[in-house]
């Protein structure tokens, strides 16, 4: 059975090889060595588990990719202009804030002809 020294010094065990020899070898903090459970629990030693060792890791939250509004999907709207697409942009650079902002009705900052055309567009 493996063991892990947890103790936080070394300690000293008698370490028989396959061959019936007998050695003596320090165990490190934190080194993990083969004995007959019996003895390495005597020793105070922890027995040694791979999984709490290397823990998997936690799946990474992806995060909906927005994308970022361009001067040409807004200046092809008719009405809509190089300034005014600009001033859309600095508000809302990303597409799914201003299609939020549509859906929750929000006020939007800009000419009624211009927040009309969003509306059409983006709902």
């Amino acid at each position: 059975m493996k063991f892990k020294n947890i103790t936080g010094k070394p300690v000293r065990v008698r370490y028989i090889k396959p061959n019936q020899e007998c050695l003596w070898k320090t165990i490190k903090p934190d080194e993990v060595i083969d004995l007959p459970e019996e003895y390495g629990f005597n020793l105070g030693l922890e027995p040694y588990k791979e999984e709490l060792e290397k823990p998997k890791p936690e799946p990474k939250e992806t995060k909906p990719k927005k994308h970022k509004l361009s001067l040409k999907e807004l200046m092809k709207i008719k009405g809509i202009g190089e300034k005014t697409a600009k001033d859309i942009i600095t508000a809302y650079p990303c597409k799914e804030d201003l299609v939020e902002a549509i859906k929750q009705n929000k006020e939007l900052p800009f000419r009624d002809d211009v927040v009309k055309k969003l509306i059409k567009r983006y709902s």
